[in-house]
């Protein structure tokens, strides 16, 4: 089964039939459009990884761009693998925000009013690999930048990824709208993370729709 029919499945699943259009899945054939790609697979000794691309392509042709590596024995389990990190990170933030379909045990819904602007906020739920907590004031601290930030357009994106690799290197990547966003990432390190020789890593995906 190819990455499109497993994405046409998970849609299907929630009552969103789907046709293939020109490389998209497009739901009662209008947009926001969808589209799945595996990319960069590699076999190892005792295993494989493989990336997976979701692109959502919006009505303003804007696109939305989110990669998940897939790690597992063979290309059909790390495939698998990539999936369940999509479900678990932005799936359920794409159902809710266009397509009106929320799991409240997968995606908080807010209200912010951010610089006289009024927002509807769809924050998926943290996506967290290894052995670490989860500092306190974290959610704090993005939303505390996100409150900073000049919101001049009508919807935006915001991926933050944290990953602690050993106890000498960190890796964080944080971007608005497809855009790196160095305010963010400046934030993030001033948060107590865990110190770990192990690595872990933490993500988490938010959509804003200007009311």
């Amino acid at each position: 089964m190819s990455p499109q029919e497993i994405l046409a499945n998970m849609l299907l699943a929630h009552d969103l039939p789907s046709i293939e259009y020109k490389d998209w899945l497009l739901v009662d054939e209008q947009l926001p459009a969808m589209r799945a790609e595996t990319f960069d697979f590699k076999e190892y000794e005792n295993g494989a990884s493989i990336r997976l691309d979701i692109t959502l392509l919006l009505a303003s042709k804007k696109t939305i761009s989110e990669s998940y590596l897939g790690i597992g024995k063979n290309k059909i389990s790390a495939i698998q693998n990539a999936f369940q990190n999509f479900v678990a990170n932005s799936f359920h933030v794409f159902l809710s925000a266009f397509w009106q379909i929320t799991n409240d045990d997968q995606i908080g819904i807010e209200e912010w009013e951010i610089k006289g602007n009024k927002w509807k906020v769809y924050i998926g739920n943290f996506g967290c690999k290894g052995d670490f907590n989860i500092p306190e004031n974290l959610f704090k601290i993005i939303e505390e930048q996100i409150q900073e930030e000049n919101l001049e357009e009508d919807l935006y994106w915001l991926r933050i990824y944290y990953a602690n690799v050993n106890s000498r290197e960190i890796m964080i990547e944080t971007l608005k709208n497809n855009e790196v966003w160095p305010e963010m990432e400046n934030k993030l390190k001033t948060v107590a993370w865990d110190s770990s020789d192990k690595f872990y890593s933490l993500r988490n995906f938010i959509i804003l729709k200007r009311k």
